[in-house]
């Protein structure tokens, strides 16, 4: 359609020419339908090829994955902001040690409420209401944004948590972002396996808060390094599929997971960095280290994860539909 467009522009007349360089141009409308063509055709239209298919189905995977986890993350938080404020009257009151860690002031409950909204996100996406779920998502990435700009406006006293506010807010754009690849021709998400991943998430998240409480020195279980365990536990029962009876490993798993490897890097990494400012130094030895041995393990499983997706990928033919559609037309 490109080159379409392009061979209109060219006339051997001349006064054809000049008029078609000044009002020869495809509208906006006309553009903007074009490059939504390419984007479905790579996030896995239904006429995509096999291997844009598998690109958009792992993207697609990402953004689940990511929404998946902040969805659970916000409903701990929430649960643990009721139970900090003494809502929760079935629990025992939290340990008195913990009173300045409580709210003192309103922006956390906001950013609270605001952050759930990542969990009718998560939940309407898997009901099929795309638009909702990218709305939702959009409104819940504002507490985020709202935060790295508070932390770079106050420097002298915020400055160890500017790079990973700044972190935190690229990524969850990313998340809304990749969104897109949920259009109306992708295929539908299926709902069972993913609500049960979610109370999954959750009760893990439940089970392992007592030991990231705020007075705790266990401060290893950061989410960075859950990411990491989380990761480099989904990895090794991917790659060993085929030796547990699994034979048959989607490339679009095999390419999601190592995209999300760099991440996973990339978080531990920030953190750490910020723990050489922040820490004492008696403990800032283990966490470097515990957390070099976190970021090692996501490297060596994302190694054999990309080049399993490459090779997987290579492998694919294109469907007879889609070499038809790439051919160039005759004349």
């Amino acid at each position: 359609m490109v080159a379409t467009f392009l061979e209109s522009m060219d006339s051997d007349d001349a006064e054809a020419a000049e008029y078609l360089a000044d009002f020869g141009r495809p509208s906006w409308s006309e553009v903007a339908s074009v490059a939504a063509l390419a984007v479905r055709l790579r996030l896995g239209a239904a006429d995509a090829p096999l291997r844009s298919g598998a690109r958009g189905e792992a993207l697609r995977l990402v953004a689940l994955m990511g929404l998946l986890v902040h969805a659970a993350a916000a409903t701990i938080e929430a649960g643990s902001r009721l139970w900090l404020g003494g809502r929760v009257d079935w629990l025992a009151a939290p340990p008195g040690d913990w009173a300045p860690f409580l709210p003192h002031s309103a922006w956390p409950t906001i950013s609270t409420i605001a952050g759930l909204l990542w969990l009718p996100a998560y939940v309407g996406l898997l009901l099929g209401h795309r638009r909702a779920a990218q709305l939702l998502a959009f409104l819940a990435l504002l507490p985020a944004a709202a935060a790295a700009i508070s932390v770079a406006t106050d420097l002298p006293t915020l400055a160890p948590l500017v790079l990973p506010a700044w972190a935190n807010l690229l990524l969850s754009g990313l998340l809304v972002l990749a969104l897109a690849a949920f259009h109306h021709d992708a295929p539908p998400v299926p709902r069972r396996p993913w609500l049960l991943a979610l109370g999954v998430a959750i009760a893990v998240l439940l089970g392992l808060s007592p030991l990231v409480g705020p007075t705790t020195p266990w401060v290893l279980l950061d989410w960075p390094g859950l990411y990491c365990l989380a990761l480099v536990g989904a990895a090794l029962a991917h790659l060993a599929g085929p030796a547990l009876g699994r034979p048959g490993r989607a490339p679009s798993w095999s390419l999601a997971l190592a995209l999300l490897a760099p991440v996973v890097v990339g978080l531990r990494v920030l953190s750490l960095l910020q723990y050489l400012t922040i820490t004492p130094v008696g403990q800032r030895d283990a966490l470097l280290v515990v957390g070099a041995l976190e970021a090692l393990a996501v490297l060596a499983v994302g190694v054999p994860l990309a080049r399993l997706a490459a090779d997987m990928l290579r492998r694919l033919t294109p469907t007879p539909a889609a070499s038809t559609a790439s051919s160039p037309p005759t004349r």
